[in-house]
């Protein structure tokens, strides 16, 4: 096989499905609290998986396997699980002791990586446009709340949590 068409055919097959994840700029902490529908203080104890697929290119339907080897990226996005022990809620209702929140799971979704046992400063949102088809798949999520790295969510920030009880009150 000619090298000078081989290349190029490469170069252009393995870009077609690439995805960046690009977020404008971080927000100031009155901005995002202002904007963020909840913002609370958490510890992760659970993360699950789920993703999303397509059934004859119609009907969707969630698949929610042990272990997130299972998925097949290409055929539907992928979607992770938190549950939290809620430790403080700054904004937003509390719904129970633990707090479920969605992100994504990389591959330039934007999702923000969550460990297992951490603590994190979360500002979440409701309803918001990255969930819609997980929300259209099923009634169940048809009130989650999600997040992602295009906003202040981080490890537990001191500074910061002094700075929102000074803002929310």
């Amino acid at each position: 096989m000619n090298i000078r068409r081989f290349l190029p055919t490469l170069l252009f097959l393995t870009s077609v499905n690439a995805f960046a994840c690009e977020c404008s700029y971080i927000k100031s902490v009155e901005k995002e609290f202002e904007n963020a529908e909840y913002v609370l203080t958490g510890k992760v104890i659970s993360i699950e998986f789920l993703q999303i697929l397509k059934v004859n290119g119609k009907k969707s339907i969630i698949q929610t396997p042990e272990i997130r080897d299972k998925f097949d990226i290409f055929k539907g996005r992928e979607w992770s699980k938190i549950t939290l022990e809620t430790i403080e809620i700054f904004k937003g209702k509390k719904r129970k002791k633990n707090q479920v929140i969605y992100t994504g799971t990389g591959g330039g979704d934007c999702s923000f990586y969550f460990k297992k046992g951490e603590k994190y400063l979360i500002y979440a949102f409701k309803d918001s446009w990255d969930t819609k088809e997980l929300r259209e798949c099923n009634r169940k999520y048809k009130n989650i709340i999600s997040t992602n790295i295009c906003t202040r969510t981080k490890i537990i920030d001191n500074k910061e949590i002094e700075n929102i009880k000074l803002i929310s009150n």
